[in-house]
């Protein structure tokens, strides 16, 4: 019997000690809201593991559409995926934008594999690719200072 009453306490304090240490793993993953004020944004890429631009694009003007601004851009490849192809999308209030909604879709690309987003320079998102090369990240970026 009291076998059995040491082996309950080390069991439970071996399920505390996985418990917290999937917490922490988890809680590692997670990063900060984006921040950034791309409403003028000039150059979209897609990079994939080793840097390399695979897809590039230039932003149209903006277009007003139901009291938002819509910023698109077109992605070709650059030869590294010649197959490759994608879109990104900026959009936000047209009165006082505290935020952004950023969008990004690729197809073609090596399945599997991550690429990084990036606008103007910045690295905004990465993405790992479905078994099909496709992937598609949306998220909300703050404004500086709001």
């Amino acid at each position: 019997m009291d076998e059995t009453r040491q082996i309950i306490p080390f069991g439970g304090l071996i399920a505390t000690i996985m418990a917290a240490g999937y917490m922490v793993v988890q809680l590692h993953g997670q990063v900060a809201a984006p921040t950034g004020d791309y409403t003028n944004a000039a150059t979209v890429q897609v990079r994939d593991g080793q840097g390399q631009i695979v897809l590039e694009g230039q932003f149209t003007p903006a277009v007003e559409e139901d009291g938002d601004v819509e910023r698109r851009a077109t992605l070709a490849a650059t030869g590294v995926d010649a197959d490759a192809t994608g879109e990104a999308e900026v959009e936000f209030a047209k009165a006082a934008p505290s935020d952004q909604e950023v969008e990004f879709s690729v197809t073609n690309l090596a399945a599997g594999a991550t690429f990084t987003f990036v606008i103007d320079g910045t690295d905004v998102a990465s993405a790992t690719t479905d078994r099909r090369g496709r992937a598609e990240v949306e998220l909300n970026v703050r404004m500086p200072g709001r």
